[in-house]
């Protein structure tokens, strides 16, 4: 529409000047180059097309050029012989006609450059918008396999683990596995939201498991991954993090905070929730934190639920975000309604959480572990 603009200052002043035979010839020139435009834009949207256009471009401009110098002829010609009749006289009508003809030159130029740029510009943006989207896309798809859903059930004693990312790419991470009679849990979460958490977060996740393949010591672990994240990060980023070693046999937990949250303790017996934690600092914070192990007994019947802050920073009905007291008030009300695996118990809190909250849309990433003594 910006390179019809020229034209259409063309066609108006000949209207007025000039019979409608030389206004016609103005939009046949005008439609010719509209055409032109249109075929080199559309050509750009699509591969197979773009390289067609660029291949015969040549070709294409031969009877685009032949048509302009017939309607450059017919121009001129019709320029020869006006008749324009102004009380200026003859000189001053050809005159304002040469400044109406530079003026709407000008006028085509730089609406032809003008657009020209606009169109780089956008296919600039439309490659990069492209290319990053499918970055995202397969960041997205690596990390729904590395957090799938994952249940555990072995020696009378079942566990099972999810999360849902807040936007495509998280920053919580988990890892649930045995090794002989052990089972390890753990949950982190990344600072951050940006491509960059989501990398660190499968490159934490990654790191976990191996060392995990040959030590069973939770505190030597998160010394290991807390050098891993100083070499690794600027410390811009950093990590909180939870690790549990749970004895089947002993029925014994150890477990280990690097400054995430504490992990409920549901005791049966007592029907309470009892707070197991030992400060810590966060991952890739400092060469000098010093980690150490917690360890305490469990009975029968009990629960271990590991969580992440996406399910106690909800909000109210006033938007305020409440404390963890809600959490455990639901926590404690899922038990009571009879759960019949660490599944079902999980499932019936997520939902639980996303119905009590009032914000429109989630603000975190929500991760829980539940192990059933």
């Amino acid at each position: 529409m910006i390179h019809l603009f020229p034209v259409l200052l063309v066609t108006l002043y000949y209207w007025q000047y000039t019979d409608f035979q030389f206004a016609k010839i103005a939009i046949g020139l005008g439609i010719i180059f509209y055409l032109a435009v249109n075929l080199e834009t559309t050509s750009y949207l699509f591969p197979s097309s773009r390289k067609f256009y660029k291949k015969y471009i040549f070709w294409f401009n031969i009877p685009i050029l032949l048509l302009a110098l017939i309607g450059g002829y017919y121009v001129g010609q019709e320029l020869m012989n006006l008749n324009i009749e102004l009380e200026k006289g003859l000189l001053d009508g050809l005159s304002s006609a040469i400044v109406a003809i530079l003026f709407v030159t000008l006028s085509f130029i730089w609406a032809h450059i003008g657009l020209s740029q606009i169109f780089l510009a956008s296919r600039s943006i439309y490659q990069r918008k492209a290319e990053m989207e499918a970055d995202m896309r397969f960041a997205t798809e690596v990390q729904n396999r590395i957090l799938k859903d994952i249940h555990i059930s072995q020696n009378g004693t079942e566990a099972y683990a999810c999360a849902i990312p807040a936007n495509e790419l998280g920053g919580d991470f988990f890892e649930l596995s045995t090794r002989d009679s052990a089972i390890f849990a753990s949950i982190g979460d990344i600072s951050g939201h940006s491509f960059g958490a989501g990398l660190l977060m499968t490159m934490a996740k990654s790191a976990l498991q191996t060392h995990l393949e040959y030590n069973n010591d939770p505190s030597a672990i998160m010394e290991a991954l807390n050098r891993m994240m100083l070499n690794q990060t600027d410390r811009a980023i950093y990590a909180t993090m939870t690790l549990l070693q749970f004895n089947q046999k002993e029925k014994l937990a150890t477990l280990c905070n690097a400054g995430h949250l504490p992990i409920m303790h549901y005791q049966k017996n007592k029907h309470r929730i009892e707070y197991r934690h030992k400060k810590g600092f966060g991952l890739g914070i400092s060469d000098k934190a010093v980690f150490s192990n917690l360890e305490f007994n469990t009975e029968p019947g009990d629960l271990l639920i590991l969580y992440s802050d996406g399910l106690i920073e909800t909000r109210d009905d006033k938007l305020m975000i409440r404390d963890s007291a809600f959490f455990e008030e639901i926590v404690m009300n899922a038990i009571d309604a009879h759960y019949d695996t660490p599944k079902s118990l999980s499932k019936n809190i997520l939902s639980r959480v996303r119905e009590s909250d009032y914000s429109q849309k989630m603000e975190d990433d929500s991760t829980i572990i539940v192990i059933g003594v």
